[in-house]
């Protein structure tokens, strides 16, 4: 049985997660699932690339999550999987040697 009308409307309407306002490096870290130290890797790559020091704190919102979280996966290798060789061309190849 479903609850009235106005309090699904109310239930669907709520974020599953609350957003944080700011965040600090470590949060920000355990937000993406990295670590401080590759965080600031990553800062230091995007961000403070132009001869300016990275400050000695950094706050992040949660847009700069979002940000980061493309750049993150930037990084990643994209693994292309080759297409299975078929064995019988293989013995065919051979046999015709």
């Amino acid at each position: 049985m479903l609850p009235p009308r106005k309090q699904r409307d109310h239930l669907m309407n709520r974020p599953a997660k609350a957003a944080k306002e700011f965040y600090t490096e470590v949060e920000a870290a355990a937000e993406l699932k990295i670590s401080v130290e590759r965080l600031h890797n990553l800062l230091d790559r995007k961000l403070f690339n132009d001869g300016s020091c990275r400050p000695a704190t950094v706050s992040f919102q949660s847009t700069d999550l979002i940000l980061l979280r493309f750049w993150l996966d930037q990084d990643q290798p994209k693994l292309i999987q080759m297409p299975a060789r078929g064995l019988r061309q293989v013995a065919e190849i051979e046999t015709e040697r």
